[in-house]
Order: C-alpha cells, then structure tokens, then sequence
C-alpha cells in the first residue's frame, strides 16, 4: 500500500512538477560543435607583404568551429534567472589552404532566451560581431527573434520560426519527416532562404580582381538552404547541415562567392550528440508522457492489493481465533 501511494504520487506529479523541473535549459551551459564541408568555395582576405590580397579559393575543405558558453551573471543581474538564459556563441571559420586549417573568420554573438521554449527575449543586452578593418572585435546590440540555439521542449511537427544572422531576421523552419540517426529518432525541419540582397556596402576593387585602387559599391546576396535533425523530446540539434549561396555583386564585374556550398556537422559531432541525449530525450519523454498514466495505474492497484491482503488477513486472523 505504501509503495502503491508512493507511486500514485510520483503519477499525479510527474507532468506538473518533475517534468517542469527537467524541461528547462541550463544557465552555465558549455558545449562545441564541428561542421565541415568539401568542394567549396570561399573568399580568403589576408595581408601579404603590408597589402590586403583577396584569394578566391576554390574546391576547397571548409571548417567550422562553434563553442557556446553560459553566462548565468547576464540573467541574475536581471533577476531573470528561473525561466531565461544568456549563451553566448563563437563560430570560427577555417579552410584547408596548402594542407594546413587558415582562418578565415570569426564571429561573436550573444542571445538570451526562454528556459524552456527557446524562443530569443532580449532581455539581457543581445549582441553579435560587426568587426571592420579599424576595429576587428566590434559588437553592436541586436534584437533577436525566433529560436536560436534550440527548439522547445516536446518539439510538434509544425513550422517554427527561426534566426538567421545574415538575413538579421527569423523565417519559418518547416517540418519535414522523421528519421533514426544511430538508432535515435529525430524530427527533420527545413528553412529554405532564397537568394536576395541582403546587404549593400563599399568593398576593395581588388575583390573583383581589379588592379585598379579604391572601393566599389556591391551588394551581399545571400541565400541558403538549413536542415537540421532535433531530438524530439529537448529540442537539442543533433544533426546541422546548409547549403550556403554567399556572393558579392558589382557592376561591371563578375559575382564573386564568398562562402558556396554544403556544410555540416562533422560525423563525430553527430555521435557524441547522439550519445548525449538519446538516453535524456527517453528518460524525459518518459516522465512526461508514460509515467502519469504507469504511475497512477500502478498506484492504484498496488493499493488495491494491499488493502485485499490487510483485509484478508485480518478476516482470518479472526476465523482462526
């Protein structure tokens, strides 16, 4: 009878409370992940000799690194602490020039959001890298929208809204299907950016392979193609991949790619992720969905059966008196 109520109790509090509890992000979060991509093109801008050369590599392996680090003292200084956080993000850029990994770029970004929804909030000074040839770690603020690092807890097979840096804005990440990777089920979505300008700016002529001096006006044409698998139950991106259409346009000059190709999450990214969670999105799912029904079940028969036993035996500890 004990254990019955016990697991009555566990039932009746398993959605309400428990899974309340678990179904929240961590504030000190820390984690890395690696995307690679070959046959691509990509601009590389360097200095050689005092000069800034601008070598349009081609058919070349790209890397991306990105690190996401917790930065709990952004929210508690907000008081905001017990349903939104505050990640910040690194992604490092590289290409494999010469048979060695060069850097190409370097980004910094920082997003607050909703614990258990993901959904971006600015509530605690959002920012993202504008870096320039005068001041190559400028941030300025920006107002996130959407999900960001994550989709909500229970993910549905619905459209959510998504960022995305170069649009500076969110669109609609659709469902597409599920499917198993290793074993564990994930829900695939899609975001499809059809290539536009995005950005209009002066740029070095010689980007155009023009021996001529001084900038010229060009247009940042952007488009892209985002597929990313998610662990159903916490919202975790187990898989990443796009197919990435980045150029400059000028007049009177050939388009000139900037970063052209797929690239996505490196095959040991994707097992250590799905090693991570494949137990925590089933232990979760469970308590949020089977161990209500198992638990109250459960519970009440066990105390049925303890109360026939309390009974029975009492009715013939009597007979036998």
């Amino acid at each position: 009878m004990v254990l019955g109520v016990l697991l009555l109790v566990l039932g009746v509090l398993a959605k309400p409370v428990l899974y309340q509890g678990l179904a929240t992000v961590k504030l000190d979060q820390r984690s890395e992940s690696t995307s690679q991509g070959s046959g691509m093109s990509a601009l590389y801008a360097h200095e050689v000799n005092g000069s800034a050369v601008f070598d349009k590599l081609q058919n070349v392996n790209l890397k991306s690194t990105r690190e996401v680090i917790g930065i709990p003292g952004r929210v508690k200084a907000k008081g905001t602490q017990d349903d939104q956080a505050f990640w910040q993000t690194t992604v490092k850029s590289q290409a494999e020039i010469d048979g060695k990994w060069t850097d190409l770029s370097y980004s910094n970004e920082g997003v607050s959001f909703n614990r258990k929804t993901g959904t971006a909030t600015n509530c605690c000074g959002d920012y993202k890298s504008a870096g320039d040839l005068d001041d190559p770690s400028k941030l300025v603020p920006v107002d996130h929208k959407g999900n960001f690092f994550k989709f909500p807890f229970d993910v549905q097979k619905k459209s959510y809204s998504w960022w995305d840096g170069d649009l500076g804005k969110a669109t609609d990440m659709q469902f597409v299907r599920e499917e198993k990777i290793e074993g564990l089920n994930t829900y695939v979505f899609r975001q499809i950016i059809d290539k536009a300008q995005v950005a209009q700016r002066e740029v070095p002529k010689a980007i155009f392979g023009d021996s001529a001096s001084g900038n010229v006006p060009a247009s940042v044409m952007y488009g892209n193609v985002r597929t990313l698998w998610i662990e159903p139950h916490t919202g975790v991106l187990i898989k990443g991949q796009e197919q990435v259409d980045k150029s400059l346009v000028a007049a009177g000059y050939d388009e000139v790619p900037t970063t052209l190709g797929t690239i996505g999450y490196s095959d040991a990214t994707v097992k250590k992720n799905v090693e991570d969670w494949s137990s925590k999105g089933a232990l979760l799912g469970f308590i949020g969905g089977a161990l209500t029904p198992v638990g109250i079940g459960l519970g009440i028969l066990l105390i049925a059966l303890g109360l026939v036993l309390t009974l029975g035996g009492g009715r013939r500890g009597r007979r036998e008196a």
